[in-house]
């Protein structure tokens, strides 16, 4: 999915209008952070090879290169972010001394976990290596967030509607300005999808 699509529904799933601004930011920060390193990567690429250089489409691509699939996989991983769900859970629960960090943990791991289960099920041939580091097998859905041979269009029609309506659901359920301003900066994405598509 988009990488605003993750921010909405990280947003969305662990922010509440009565958290402190930092929480909420944590919220929002969950869902963007697994994405991270491919923003690096394209960063690097832009400062290094300049524009117009093939990221990912075939082999050769930066993305399928070394070091990024090691960050993407330390980034996507289910063991590792599981891990760091649990143990904010477990120190939000337990621990009266540390509960304020386990609950930024948790607050911030249930966005990030959230986004990398959708990426499981929404990635066909560009699937991450989810299960590191104990496997380096891959899960090729048979639907993709993008691809037309994998029910893209669909996928994308599907993810636009539930981002408009995460949008709107964020806006009526904020009062703060800051979160309903960030919700319709996220949904630019869509529109621009929109005047490509139709």
């Amino acid at each position: 999915m988009l990488t605003s699509s993750h921010i909405l529904i990280g947003a969305a799933a662990a922010s509440r209008p009565a958290m402190r601004p930092w929480q909420i930011f944590l919220a929002w920060a969950g869902g963007f952070a697994p994405d991270a390193s491919i923003f690096l990567m394209v960063l690097y690429s832009r400062l290094v090879n300049g524009p117009g250089v093939d990221l990912w489409s075939n082999s050769e691509g930066l993305y399928w290169q070394e070091p990024w699939q090691t960050y993407s996989a330390i980034s996507n991983s289910f063991p590792l972010w599981g891990a760091v769900l649990a143990g904010g859970f477990l120190l939000y629960r337990y621990s009266s001394k540390l509960r304020p960090v386990g609950l930024a943990v948790l607050i911030f791991s249930v966005g990030y976990f959230l986004h990398i289960s959708v990426d499981f099920v929404t990635h066909a041939d560009d699937a991450h290596v989810q299960f590191w580091p104990f496997s380096d097998w891959r899960f090729n859905s048979p639907i993709s967030y993008y691809q037309r041979e994998y029910y893209g269009q669909i996928v994308s029609v599907l993810e636009m509607g539930m981002g408009f309506g995460i949008v709107g659901y964020l806006i009526y359920k904020f009062r703060q300005w800051p979160v309903r301003i960030a919700a319709v900066l996220l949904a630019i994405p869509y529109f621009i999808n929109l005047m490509l598509h139709f």
